[in-house]
């Protein structure tokens, strides 16, 4: 999944809740979101689950709570991604995408665009959702977000922290708002991994695969609120 869907359960967590009953949340948070950063810094910098659990986090809390969200990143990939409705809602994209132009990457489009339109979704179901997710985000300090990745991966990450100011300033995930802004988020991640970029007739499958993504997020969300009618 994307951002907010790996990092939903934390974020909405209560401080009386087992969850964050340490205070620790939006350590998690950014933990959740570790493994996505990583792959724009450093492809070969993997926080794979059996990297995470062989990293030694007993002498800082915070390197714990980072291990905590990066380890619910996998756990939900894994029941995410085997899911026959999200595999079956990306296959649909994919073949729409395929009509709109030859020699795409229809499948991984499809695929990352249904993670896209989860967010969003979730963003339009709870408008306080995106304004605590960057809040929580902004009061972490990098240096040690880094020396967390630097220990679990074993590898040098001295641009991470500048990654992190431009994450958070840029606040993108506000893009997901609009279909153009999806698109331009969308071909992004086209262009940092070198796959051929959707055209922008996508605007018009993006839209009504937007009114489409609900009965998939009430599937992996049940206890969310149903969005209010237009």
């Amino acid at each position: 999944m994307n951002y907010l869907a790996h990092s939903l359960a934390f974020i909405n967590a209560e401080a009386d809740n087992a969850a964050d009953d340490d205070g620790l949340k939006f350590w998690r948070v950014a933990g959740t979101s570790l493994p996505d950063w990583l792959r724009v810094v450093d492809k070969r910098a993997r926080l794979r689950p059996e990297v995470l659990d062989a990293v030694d986090v007993d002498d800082d809390a915070r390197f714990a709570a980072l291990r905590d969200g990066a380890q619910r990143h996998h756990d939900d990939d894994h029941r995410f991604h085997a899911d026959v409705a999200f595999d079956a809602h990306s296959a649909d994209l994919a073949a729409r995408f395929r009509l709109l132009a030859h020699g795409l990457r229809a499948s991984t489009l499809g695929h990352i665009l249904t993670e896209m339109l989860v967010d969003a979704a979730l963003v339009a179901r709870d408008t306080t959702l995106l304004p605590r997710y960057y809040a929580g985000l902004q009061d972490l300090d990098d240096d040690v977000i880094t020396a967390f990745a630097e220990r679990a991966t074993q590898r040098s990450l001295s641009s991470l922290p500048t990654l992190l100011q431009r994450f958070r300033s840029s606040r993108f995930l506000e893009l997901y708002a609009t279909d153009d802004g999806l698109l331009d988020c969308l071909t992004g991640v086209c262009e940092r991994a070198g796959l051929p970029l959707p055209p922008r007739s996508s605007t018009s499958l993006i839209a009504e695969a937007r009114t489409e993504i609900g009965p998939l997020v009430a599937r992996f969300f049940p206890l969310l609120p149903a969005p209010v009618p237009q």
